[in-house]
């Protein structure tokens, strides 16, 4: 069986170090792990010298800038990794026909309708970094043949950057913490969505065919940032209230309700997607026990 190279940008990423963790050995897959110092995705020809030396068949690209509220000052280098760099990615793809798995956001959504999201929803981003993903993905969707745009959000895990981590560590000094119970959405616990990326590379290794166009990946069930704080809080050993408060004293601007309807990858995948109360019982324990 010909083997068929992975190649995974921002892999020093929260996604992209669960790709790593994650990926079981196979016969026929060959990761490679790129993180930005490594592959810059917003350089065009180094993208297609690492594409033409690995004989790439996919790309996952987890390579994003992330940080949402520094975007509203830092907008075009913002645009330049998650709308150009995603471009020069998808013109790659079509010329050397890769199969790209791209991740998007939930932030490409503007005013809440009141009802989980669908892939085909109307978008109305509400700041740059939305409005950088979204132009990432119109790029994606009219260059590549064979696309695969996965809009998660509220990632977490028990090592990194996450809220997760931040509710952990704000606890061991805190005796209360004030979050937000007006925002609505599903906590998604990043080494599920890598489970469910690695299972869909592998189905098409082996000739599973799926549409291109764009997937929505959480966990199952819906919480406010307030519920899953509590959830996080109530069950690590500190002493540490949660209270909630308004999201208008947190000046945060992401859609109220950001629900993700998972209907259409369950259907097409046929993957099972866990609660988010059952993927949080699992890293709380896989906490604990790399617990000193």
């Amino acid at each position: 069986m010909v083997r068929s190279v992975v190649l995974v940008t921002g892999a020093e990423g929260q996604l992209g170090t669960a790709l790593r963790a994650t990926f079981k050995a196979h016969a026929f897959l060959v990761p490679r792990f790129y993180s930005k110092a490594m592959l810059d995705i917003t350089d065009a020809a180094q993208i297609e010298s690492c594409i033409k030396a690995d004989r790439v068949q996919y790309i996952i690209n987890c390579a994003a800038y992330t940080h949402v509220a520094l975007a509203e000052q830092a907008a075009a280098n913002c645009f330049k990794v998650n709308s150009i760099g995603a471009g020069y990615l998808a013109a790659l793809a079509a010329k050397y026909r890769i199969v790209l798995l791209h991740i998007s956001t939930d932030y490409v959504f503007g005013a809440t309708k009141g009802r989980p999201l669908k892939p085909n929803d109307s978008t109305d981003p509400w700041n740059q970094y939305g409005r950088s993903k979204l132009a990432g993905e119109q790029l994606i969707a009219t260059r590549a043949p064979s696309f695969y745009i996965i809009r998660t959000a509220w990632l977490y895990g028990e090592k990194g950057d996450n809220f997760f981590t931040k509710m952990v560590a704000l606890a061991q000094k805190e005796s209360t913490i004030h979050v937000v119970d007006d925002q609505i959405g599903t906590p998604t616990y990043v080494y599920d969505l890598a489970t469910a990326i690695w299972e869909i590379i592998e189905n098409m290794a082996n000739k599973t065919h799926y549409p291109s166009g764009i997937y929505h990946y959480t966990n199952e069930g819906v919480a406010s940032w307030y519920d899953f704080a509590y959830a996080i809080l109530t069950a690590l050993p500190h002493r540490c209230s949660v209270a909630p408060c308004a999201s208008s004293l947190a000046h945060l601007t992401r859609p109220y309700y950001s629900v993700l309807s998972k209907a259409s990858f369950r259907e097409v995948f046929q993957m099972k997607i866990p609660h988010w109360r059952h993927s949080l019982s699992i890293c709380l324990k896989r906490w604990q026990d790399a617990l000193p």
